[in-house]
């Protein structure tokens, strides 16, 4: 793949342009008629770095070069929030890539190329929940009529269940977040040191298994047991971090099982690093996994982009 850059020899009439807009980063690919990336650009050039309603000026600036009048561009992410450029509505489960493809919003840019705003996902049973943009890497984590559960590790983890190649049921776990307003912005955090510590499984997996034992209170019992542990020697203030990691990451997985959708193995997609602690933690408490794809959003677009393409559009 080449960055934006670099020339691509790609007729007009079938470039499919995909972007990932999310709240930090901005990821584009240029897809040529084969399906292959042709050209690939990143940027920390998230919503939120957009003033006021430039979206269109911040689209010319990271890939004017690319767009060219009648040239499709998707765009999925944040970008399509009511924080965004144009909120789309959220597509109902149980919803596949061609639903999802289709509940999409289209205007023109001034240069004539036509921007196509993906809408996210959302279910209301039991309770509402949404999601908006990981349905790209879900769809490029499975095979078209497959039945998997899926976990999407981060900030807002996802549990998302798989039926036939439709995204049919999901939980919004919001473990990242919470981790990292405890680690900095509560009592419990003052106790962790400063400076970076290497990773302590022990810890973690410690944690793990307290948030998952017939012992544990609650979250908010055990959170604060991190603090009133350390406090009283059961273990150093450098194991604090992990060991609040993995109370945190211990429920989501107590919570997640409990939905019964795991099966004999889930597949685990996103960043590798905290893949391993979600394998690492459901390895502790007997459920196997395995790894999704490197680039799922990647292969994702290209399903988008080949779908489009072969409807003619």
């Amino acid at each position: 793949m080449r960055d934006i850059g670099e020339e691509a020899d790609v007729p007009v009439q079938r470039r499919q342009i995909v972007v990932d807009w999310g709240t930090s980063n901005f990821r584009a690919y240029l897809f040529g008629a084969d399906g292959a990336i042709d050209l690939e650009h990143q940027a920390a050039a998230g919503i939120l770095s957009v003033s006021g309603n430039g979206f269109e000026q911040a689209l010319e600036r990271e890939i004017g070069s690319w767009l060219t009048p009648g040239c499709h561009v998707f765009l999925s992410g944040m970008i399509t929030s009511r924080n965004g450029w144009l909120e789309t509505p959220y597509v109902a489960t149980p919803a596949d890539l061609a639903g999802v493809a289709a509940g999409a919003r289209e205007i023109t840019s001034a240069r004539g190329a036509r921007l196509r705003f993906l809408p996210g996902v959302a279910t209301r049973h039991p309770l509402p929940d949404v999601m908006r943009g990981e349905e790209i890497q879900i769809f490029g984590s499975i095979a078209p009529d497959e039945t998997i559960t899926l976990i999407l590790p981060g900030t807002h983890s996802k549990w998302v269940r798989v039926e036939r190649g439709a995204i049919a049921a999901f939980r919004t776990f919001l473990t990242g977040e919470l981790f990292a307003l405890l680690k900095a912005h509560s009592i419990v955090g003052r106790l962790i040191p400063n400076e970076p510590l290497a990773f302590d499984a022990e810890a973690f997996l410690a944690g793990v298994r307290q948030a998952a034992s017939d012992d544990s209170s609650g979250l908010l019992h055990d959170v604060f047991t991190a603090r009133s542990g350390a406090l009283l020697g059961d273990f150093g203030p450098e194991a604090v971090a992990d060991r609040l990691s993995g109370l945190v990451i211990g429920h989501e997985l107590r919570a997640g099982l409990a939905l019964g959708w795991a099966g004999e193995a889930v597949r685990l997609v996103g960043e590798p690093a905290l893949c391993a602690r979600y394998r690492d933690g459901l390895a502790a408490l007997g459920q196997a996994s395995e790894a999704g794809p490197a680039h799922a959003a990647v292969a994702g677009f290209r399903r988008l982009a080949a779908l489009e393409g072969g409807a003619g559009s």
